[in-house]
């Protein structure tokens, strides 16, 4: 048995010398450059599953539902498919380039129509509203669903609404653009909107933007994140608990009110006590009801749920394609606006 073992693996062997090596060696020449033979590998090689790692990396650009985004710690860009799925790893011109080739391979379809951008939360990835854009897609209102991921831990609401503000002016094509946060999410877009980066307070940067809803937006301040923000721990993500920690004068005038049709989707319990004694009347968990208005908002609505659980029931959903639809979530005849009035009877 282990003489017919022996003679087997040397014909392996043979076989392998005789026909494979000289056959790499005459179809394949060593590249003067590294990252060309990087490059090379990477276009012969089949797309694979990323190992995870959504909270370190952030989208800086789309093509349809395709994204590039950017690892800070690594200081290195990837190119992942609308199933995530890796096809380049390297400089971000690379990806571009790798990107440009797959178009035309692949028949990649040109961005156009209606895009719905979704963005998440604190601590959150876009995992958080994964359930929401495959709901949206389903329903074939746009083009586009672009459920926005990024290291919501790192930068300042002012420093990732200028990131957002990259994105979507990189998308060629859209001809209407709506736009749904969650949390920090929706503060992000509120700043974009109301206070936009390079832009002028009060003007909508981008024209083709239509409308927008917050859930649970907390638009007059957290108090759990003023607390967080003058703990040890929260060096490393200060300057978002510090912009959610702001009071609501502060943040109106840091970010102003979003020019364009916007509702409010607020959670709680419909009563006085909601779902924490630690928080002054109907709360969600997380922020009081009363935190989440603002003035200048089309409509409002509140939900019986958690902060966390809104942005995953099918109940927020529809409600929110009523409002990107038709400018309300209930009938017309009940929208409920909200005035400056509101805000001071609610504090």
């Amino acid at each position: 048995m282990k003489s017919f073992k022996k003679r087997f693996l040397l014909l392996l062997f043979l076989l392998f010398s005789t026909f494979w090596i000289p056959a790499f060696s005459a179809e394949v020449s060593e590249p003067e450059d590294p990252a060309d033979f990087f490059s090379d590998f990477q276009e012969n090689m089949p797309p694979f599953p990323t190992l995870g790692g959504i909270h370190f990396w952030s989208d800086v650009s789309f093509y349809h539902e395709w994204r590039i985004q950017y690892n800070s710690t690594l200081k290195i860009y990837r190119l992942l498919d609308p199933h995530s799925r890796q096809y380049a790893l390297g400089t971000h011109d690379h990806c571009l380039k790798r990107l440009e080739k797959l178009k035309h391979t692949l028949s990649i379809p040109s961005l156009k129509g209606r895009v719905l951008i979704l963005m998440h939360g604190l601590g959150a990835n876009r995992l958080t509203m994964q359930r929401m854009a495959g709901w949206f897609r389903q329903r074939g209102n746009y083009s586009a669903v672009i459920n926005i991921t990024y290291t919501s831990t790192e930068m300042s609401v002012r420093q990732q609404a200028e990131k957002l503000a990259s994105i979507i002016h990189g998308l060629k094509g859209a001809e209407k653009i709506d736009l749904v946060g969650h949390s920090l999410g929706s503060i992000i877009i509120r700043c974009y909107l109301g206070n936009p980066p390079g832009g002028e307070k009060g003007k909508l940067p981008d024209n083709r933007i239509q409308r927008f809803v917050q859930i649970c937006p907390p638009n007059g301040g957290s108090q759990y994140a003023k607390t967080a923000s003058q703990l040890h721990f929260s060096a490393k993500i200060g300057g978002p608990l510090h912009d959610l920690g702001r009071s609501y004068p502060e943040m109106l005038k840091e970010f102003g009110i979003p020019p364009c049709e916007f509702g409010i989707m607020a959670g709680g319990c419909n009563n006085e006590w909601g779902f924490t004694p630690l928080l002054d009347g109907d709360d969600d968990g997380v922020i009081p009801v009363s935190t989440t208005l603002l003035e200048g908002a089309s409509d409002f609505i509140l939900i019986n749920g958690h902060h966390s659980l809104l942005p995953n029931m099918a109940e927020t959903f529809e409600f929110i394609e009523r409002f990107l639809e038709n400018g309300y979530f209930r009938p017309s005849q009940k929208k409920k606006s909200i005035t400056a009035a509101n805000i001071s009877d609610s504090h």
